[in-house]
C-alpha cells in the first residue's frame, strides 16, 4: 500500500476551520497561530519501513523481501512513495536543521541485500509480449536510483548497508549510494549476460565514472561475482566488516566522520556536478535494455527463471 495523500496532507499545516463557533469577542482577535505538526518518519509500508535514528542521526529504510529478494514492483512503489514523502516534507530545510544526515537502504532478508530485478515478473512479461509493462518497470527503477544518487536534493548523504549479496539490479542500487558498508561474506556481481542481456538500469553510467571504461565492462561482461574485498579494492565499498556487524561498522564510520560531513557532503555535490549521470543518459540506456529484453530466446529465458527462483528461495521468512 502506497503512502496515501491522505497521509501527506495530516502532517502538513494544521488549520483552525471551528473560527466562526468561537463567541463574537473571540472572533475579532486575531486568529492563534498554529504551529506545523511534526512530519513522521517511522512509516510502515508492505514492502519498505522507515525509522529514524535521533541520536546517530540516521533514517533507516529497510526492503521486507518478503515475497521475493528483489526490486518487485510493490517495493519500488513504496521506495518511490517514501522518496517523494521525503522530498515533500523535507525541501528547503537547512542543513541544521535537518531531522537525518544520512539515509540508509537496508534489507530485513538473511544474507541478502537484493537479488536485483524481478525475474519472475521479467520472464512473464518477455513471454507475453508486454513491452509497454516491461518499459514502465524499468523506467520506475531508473527514477528511483537517479534521485537516490541526487540524495532527493536533501542535505544528506545516502548509504547502502550491504549485510548480503548485491546481485544485478541490487549492485546497481548500490552504486548510487554515497557510501557502501559491506559485511565481508557479501557476493557483488552483474550476471545479466550469461542469460544475453546485459545491467541497463544504472551499471555502465556509474562504474564508468568510478572505474574508467575498461574497469566497468570487466565487472560488466564477465558476469563473474566478486567479493566485497574485491569491492573494496575498487573503491566501490567504503567499508568492510566482519559479518553482523555492519550496523555496527556505520555507526563507526558516522562517529568517526561527524566533523567532516558538511565537506564530504559538498565534495559530492561537486562530483555530480563535474561529471554528472543525467536522468536522460539512464533513460536512453535502459530503452537498449527493454529492445533487448524483448529479444532473449527461449534458452535466455530459461537461464533466467533459474535465477527467478532464487530470488524466491531468498526472500525473508516470516
Amino acid at each position: 500500500m502506497a503512502l496515501s495523500h491522505s497521509f501527506v496532507r495530516g502532517l502538513q499545516d494544521a488549520v483552525n476551520d471551528n473560527l466562526d463557533l468561537l463567541p463574537s469577542e473571540f472572533r475579532r482577535m486575531a486568529a492563534p497561530v498554529i504551529p506545523l505538526r511534526r512530519p513522521n518518519f517511522d512509516i510502515d509500508l508492505p514492502n519498505l519501513t522507515t525509522r529514524l535514528d535521533v541520536e546517530n542521526s540516521i533514517l533507516w529504510a529497510r526492503m521486507k523481501h518478503g515475497e521475493r529478494a528483489c526490486y518487485t514492483p510493490e517495493l519500488m512503489q513504496d521506495m518511490r512513495d517514501v522518496q517523494r514523502y521525503l522530498r515533500e516534507q523535507l525541501t528547503g530545510v537547512a542543513p541544521a536543521d535537518m531531522p537525518f544526515r544520512y539515509l540508509v537502504w537496508a534489507s530485513e532478508a538473511k544474507g541478502v541485500y537484493s537479488l536485483g530485478g524481478d525475474l519472475t515478473n521479467f520472464t512473464a512479461m518477455i513471454r507475453s509480449g508486454d513491452e509497454a509493462a516491461l518499459r514502465a518497470y524499468a523506467h520506475r527503477a531508473i527514477e528511483i536510483i537517479h534521485d537516490n544518487y541526487l540524495c532527493l536534493d536533501l542535505p544528506i548523504l545516502t548509504v547502502a548497508l550491504v549485510q548480503g549479496d548485491a546481485i544485478g539490479g541490487g549492485f546497481e542500487a548500490m552504486l548510487s549510494d554515497d557510501i557502501v558498508i559491506a559485511e565481508k561474506d557479501a557476493k557483488f556481481g552483474l550476471p545479466e549476460i550469461l542469460f544475453n542481456l546485459f545491467p541497463g538500469m544504472g551499471a555502465y553510467s556509474f562504474l564508468k565514472r568510478k572505474l574508467g571504461m575498461a574497469g566497468a565492462r570487466e565487472l560488466i561482461e564477465s558476469g563473474l561475482s566478486r567479493s566485497a574485498d574485491e569491492m573494496k579494492e575498487m573503491d566501490i565499498v567504503d567499508v568492510v566488516c566482519e559479518p553482523g556487524e555492519g550496523e555496527a561498522a556505520l555507526l563507526r564510520y558516522i562517529e568517526e566522520n561527524a566533523a567532516t560531513f558538511n565537506t564530504r557532503r559538498t565534495l559530492r555535490h561537486a562530483r555530480r556536478r563535474v561529471d554528472p549521470v543525467s536522468l536522460a543518459e539512464l533513460e536512453e540506456i535502459v530503452d537498449m535494455w527493454t529492445d533487448l529484453a524483448m529479444q532473449l530466446t527461449a534458452d535466455d529465458l530459461r537461464r533466467m527463471d533459474c535465477l527467478a527462483r532464487v530470488q524466491t528461495k531468498k526472500r525473508a521468512k516470516a
